[in-house]
């Protein structure tokens, strides 16, 4: 699924495409006190969108009304009537309208709560459809269900059942084959294996092709012996680089570093998905010689993130650009990355890792471009809401509100155009910290963007946002990102944020502010790990009037690199992402080529799994 939001008149209007061609579903109720109590969805016509709206009846008490809804009727706020429907007309003064573009994105809005972030997924609830497509009812499971489809013969006609199923319980549905004939009739000669089985995430019970839960055989309606779809449990993450400069292609990154669960194929670029769930995906493209890339993150061949990186400019000789995408895979879904332009080997990467999936996560994109906004309160609002569980983050005021105590990374790309600014993270009104983002395109009619992995540790209701001073500053759309997700305990997961303040010219380079460090294992020039394991690392490396480069270095071995370029706009910034495997003790450094300047260039990490 892909959306975007914007707001509207004090409220949000979201739009979007689903990519699995079934329509638009949305939840269809007349009279529900909360949208999210509605159990009836509707499959929109093209043009339509999901829709909410508060309205009060002429006895004075008030109701919610959810279904499609005409995009173009959205902005429209009629006094008396709220909608026609084919069945009828509901009259009442409309308090609040808000319209949306995914999946059950109509079960909150104007004001009403949405789903809990601790919750079982939304699953259809029908008996006896001739076809899944056919169900119109859904439920709220609970946290140990999953969704179940099955189908079995009855009256001589084959039937689908859809409900919630216990987790245990979803194992022992294997079907034998029975007999059916033409037009789903029983009256045949042809052996035809059902359909049965369980898979995990909101609406994912509609066809027999579904992501079907570990250890379940899954019979697809042909003949013979029965498909095993198996879901493969555990943790995944890699980071691999490109060791051969490609052009207008997809993107093979054959160098592979790290690859837990053996997911990513280093022959193809593809990351395969084994196990369904939220995941965390960056890339890092880097091109030279006066080009511009823009690079595209496709998810089943859909785009649903990009970046632009320009090294034009009449000193400039380098460039790169870091991306970032939360989303939520569904078993053998396919994820790699596609330039427009050139990508340089080397200094281009592409990494991705699981999150767990009850954590609270969101990722949002610029629709359009974004003005400072005018309250410090609020922050810039990322309309194109795509992933958002537990709908922590709102895009009516630009802010992540925290659902639970711990440790939580947020990463975002700013790209400006013809101006140079610097964005900062904020918490309740406040600077959470003076690492900053710079994107520097001053000089000419070009792009820059600049990225950072920050993080820190926050207690519920937290409202965590980006804001500028610096009024006029204008975030482009497309490349402009926001997003966050749960890390864990901040007690008991070694993670670390530091800072050059100053300029710093040693190699490794030396940060000398530190604004989180858990396990007292970061000692200004390196990162001593405190235990075995998988973990993550940021870094950025800001240019000023000089070519610089820089090397992650794991026990003095060299494992990533960034390269920026300010001479041509003063300031350049160069970031990346690298996960390793390391053993307890070993030593992260930064090396680099030169003076690196203050205040942007900075280091993060944290311990992701055993």
């Amino acid at each position: 699924m892909f959306q975007f939001k914007y707001a509207l008149c004090g409220l949000s209007l979201l739009t979007s495409y689903t990519a699995e061609g079934l329509g638009l579903r949305c939840l269809r109720c007349d009279d529900v006190s909360e949208p999210r109590f509605c159990e009836r969805i509707e499959y929109c016509q093209d043009g339509d969108v999901c829709a909410v709206q508060w309205y009060q009846k002429e006895n004075g008490d008030t109701s919610f009304w959810t279904g499609c809804q005409q995009q173009s009727s959205c902005p429209k706020v009629t006094n008396r009537t709220i909608v026609q429907t084919n069945k009828r007309k509901i009259h009442g003064s409309v308090l609040c309208q808000e319209c949306c573009y995914g999946d059950l994105c109509n079960a909150e809005g104007c004001g009403a709560p949405a789903y809990p972030t601790s919750r079982g997924p939304i699953c259809f609830n029908c008996a006896h459809t001739l076809n899944p497509s056919d169900c119109h009812h859904v439920t709220l499971c609970g946290t140990n269900e999953m969704c179940f489809l099955g189908e079995r013969p009855v009256f001589g006609q084959r039937y689908f059942t859809s409900h919630c199923e216990d987790i245990h319980a979803c194992e022992n549905h294997v079907s034998a084959p029975i007999i059916v004939g033409r037009k789903r009739s029983l009256r045949g000669h042809r052996s035809y294996a059902p359909c049965s089985g369980c898979c995990q995430g909101d609406l994912c019970n509609i066809n027999c092709n579904a992501s079907f839960t570990s250890g379940t055989i899954i019979n697809t309606g042909t003949t013979g012996a029965p498909t095993h779809m198996t879901e493969i449990s555990g943790n995944y993450a890699f980071y691999a680089h490109l060791t051969s400069s490609t052009t207008n292609n997809y993107v093979i990154f054959n160098n592979v570093t790290t690859n837990e669960g053996l997911a990513y194929n280093g022959s193809t670029g593809i990351f395969t998905c084994k196990y369904s769930g939220p995941y965390v995906f960056s890339w890092t493209i880097a091109t030279s010689n006066q080009r511009y890339t823009g690079t595209d993150l496709l998810i089943n061949d859909v785009a649903l993130g990009s970046s632009f990186t320009d090294s034009r400019g009449s000193r400039v000789t380098a460039d790169s650009s870091t991306g970032f995408v939360v989303y939520n895979l569904k078993f053998g879904d396919k994820v790699r990355v596609k330039v427009n332009g050139t990508a340089n080997a080397m200094l281009s990467t592409f990494s991705g890792w699981r999150l767990n999936y009850n954590d609270a996560y969101f990722y949002a994109r610029a629709s359009t471009s974004l003005t400072r906004p005018t309250s410090i309160s609020y922050g810039f609002s990322f309309q194109n809401v795509i992933t958002n569980n537990g709908h922590v983050y709102h895009s009516g005021n630009g802010t992540f509100v925290c659902p639970e105590s711990g440790l939580y990374a947020f990463a975002f790309s700013v790209e400006a155009h013809r101006q140079d600014f610097m964005v900062y993270f904020y918490r309740n009104g406040h600077k959470l910290n003076e690492l900053g983002v710079w994107p520097d395109s001053s000089s000419g009619p070009y792009e820059d963007t600049s990225s950072t992995l920050q993080l820190f540790s926050l207690t519920p209701g937290d409202r965590v946002y980006l804001y500028t001073s610096e009024s006029g500053s204008t975030l482009e759309p497309i490349h402009s990102t926001f997003s966050g997700w749960h890390i864990g305990s901040t007690t008991s997961t070694p993670a670390f944020l530091q800072m050059a303040s100053d300029s710093t010219s040693s190699s490794p380079a030396y940060y000398n502010t530190e604004y989180l460090d858990t396990t007292n294992s970061f000692y200004h020039t390196q990162f001593q790990t405190p235990k075995d394991g998988v973990y993550l690392f940021f870094w950025n490396m800001e240019a000023n009037g000089r070519h610089h480069r820089s090397w992650i270095q794991v026990n003095s071995e060299s494992v990533g690199e960034t390269i920026s370029d300010g001479r041509n706009a003063d300031y350049d910034s160069g970031s990346d992402v690298a996960i390793l495997r390391l053993e307890r003790n070993d030593i992260i450094t930064v090396k680099q080529d030169g003076a690196a300047d203050g205040d942007q260039t900075m280091i993060s990490g944290y311990f992701m799994f055993s």
